[in-house]
């Protein structure tokens, strides 16, 4: 029986080697990083290779807007969006790509308020309890027919308790400046959290009148089988709260 160390080999090379010349007859040694792993330059750097394999899916609540909690400050059982991966021990993890909100209702207060913040919270149990909306995840793929996705994500559910493993990967994001202390938003508001980007974010000042398309780069989440991510939009401040609503969507891949 062959050894792992003889199915593949290659030479490593962290520094760029001599190019070769195109040619049927010229070989080339297969390129290697210091760990052992395979260096290769995809074709296409967007996802569509994972959608074309079926891995990738969206998912989204049509023109649908969600009411955020009425509570100031971050409530960790009122998420804005809820992501299970409901695969058996052994099975995909779940890659999450993006989250977008647009909003459909300003949403106002008495006073107080400020800005309408973010945050990001992974755990390793099954977190939903109660309400929300169960939304349907889609394949960008139409030859897969029906996606079979094991993601299972509710907008504006009621969440158990976190366990003592729970992990704030991201502890608070400004996603806007409210337009005054009693208006929260403007409806068109579009923010889109891009998980483990490496591109930067929206430059500059926002006029907080105006409606306004924000981009952040989050740390990449990871949910494994029988884990959560939630993902909280709220309110920092404010006396009184009407809440604004929001139309959700996201996109994550299945391996």
């Amino acid at each position: 029986m062959l050894s792992p160390q003889a199915l593949i080999k290659g030479l490593v090379s962290r520094a760029l080697p001599l190019k070769n010349p195109d040619g049927i007859n010229v070989d080339a040694a297969f390129r290697q990083y210091s760990y052992g792993e395979a260096v290769t330059m995809p074709l296409v750097r967007k996802a569509h290779t994972l959608a074309d394999e079926g891995t990738y899916f969206t998912v989204n609540n049509a023109q649908t807007g969600s009411t955020l909690s009425t509570t100031a400050g971050l409530t960790t059982t009122t998420p804005f969006l809820l992501i299970e991966n409901g695969a058996s021990l052994g099975g995909p993890n779940l890659y999450v790509d993006y989250l977008a909100a647009v909003c459909t209702a300003a949403g106002s207060a008495a006073s107080g308020l400020t800005v309408i913040q973010a945050t990001v919270v992974i755990d390793n149990t099954l977190r939903f309890s109660s309400g929300g909306t169960l939304l349907t995840p889609v394949s960008p793929n139409m030859f897969l027919g029906t996606a079979k996705s094991n993601a299972i994500i509710y907008v504006v559910p009621t969440a158990t308790a976190a366990s003592g493993l729970a992990r704030t990967v991201c502890g608070l994001r400004t996603l806007r400046p409210t337009v005054s202390a009693t208006v929260a938003a403007v409806v068109g508001d579009m923010h889109t959290l891009n998980c483990g980007g490496v591109e930067g974010g929206t430059q500059g000042n926002i006029t907080v009148a105006n409606a306004n398309l924000t981009t952040q780069p989050l740390p990449p989440i990871v949910i494994g089988p029988q884990q959560s991510a939630l993902f909280y939009i709220y309110y920092a401040a404010g006396t009184t709260i009407v809440a604004g609503s929001y139309a959700p969507e996201a996109g994550w891949w299945e391996r």
